[in-house]
């Protein structure tokens, strides 16, 4: 799984998708302890299955 800001979304499920060779899916974060995989702002999304 992949946690990220709004920002880094698409390279998050761009990176998914080349480790996984799957579709993602797509989940709110839902507290504020998570940082983004790319920048370490506060993550709003995590990309994973």
């Amino acid at each position: 799984m992949i946690f990220t800001c709004e920002e880094h979304i698409d390279a998050a499920i761009d990176e998914y998708v080349d480790e996984t060779e799957r579709a993602p899916d797509l989940a709110p974060v839902d507290n504020d302890e998570n940082r983004c995989w790319f920048c370490g702002k506060k993550a709003i999304y995590v990309v994973g299955s």
